[in-house]
């Protein structure tokens, strides 16, 4: 504890499980009831030492407090914009998906996902590009937890099977999971 504010104890930020239980930073509150349910968005690069994903973020919310660590809980991943519109050029087409579904241990989400292919498609093959997506991805989060959809993503697994896969169907450029949200 650094500095005190007069009749605030502070209080030491901690990451999900997922990452280790890092400690984020510290806040300040009069009540412990205050510091519950406050929100806060991190930089994935400091919770994964992994600069490959530097432009996503990490969203969480402070669910208990025990002593003086407040714990939290992962409700969202978001890639920054400016990275998304990097990857949008003319002459390809641009296909977005949005799922809610249910993981192995009942986590309701909401999947986003892009996927831009190398050249114009028809209305054809954009529709069997996304088709192919939403079940992949409908089927990888109904066989795993939510633990292991956010360690599949950080790590690439679902990128680079969609990105393998799909091209079979047209030549995929880019494809990313731009949001994921977990309805608390």
């Amino acid at each position: 504890m650094a500095r005190k504010i007069k009749g605030k104890d502070w209080y030491n930020i901690l990451a999900p499980k997922i990452f280790e239980e890092k400690v984020l930073g510290e806040t300040p509150a009069d009540d412990v009831k205050k510091v519950i349910n406050r929100t806060l968005e991190v930089p994935l690069v400091l919770l994964t030492n992994d600069m490959g994903k530097y432009y996503v973020k990490a969203k969480m919310k402070i669910v208990k407090v025990e002593n003086q660590n407040a714990y939290t809980e992962l409700f969202g991943l978001e890639c920054m914009r400016d990275y998304i519109a990097r990857m949008i050029r003319h002459r390809v087409t641009r296909i977005d998906t949005v799922q809610k579904l249910e993981t192995k241990d009942g986590k309701k989400i909401v999947i986003k996902s892009i996927i831009v292919t190398n050249k114009r498609v028809t209305a054809g093959v954009e529709s069997k590009i996304k088709k192919f997506v939403e079940e992949f991805i409908a089927k990888t989060v109904s066989e795993n937890t939510l633990d292991e959809i956010v360690t599949k993503i950080l790590k690439d697994v679902i990128k680079q099977k969609i990105l393998k896969d799909g091209s079979k169907i047209y030549p995929l450029k880019f494809f990313e999971i731009r949001k994921l949200e977990v309805k608390i």
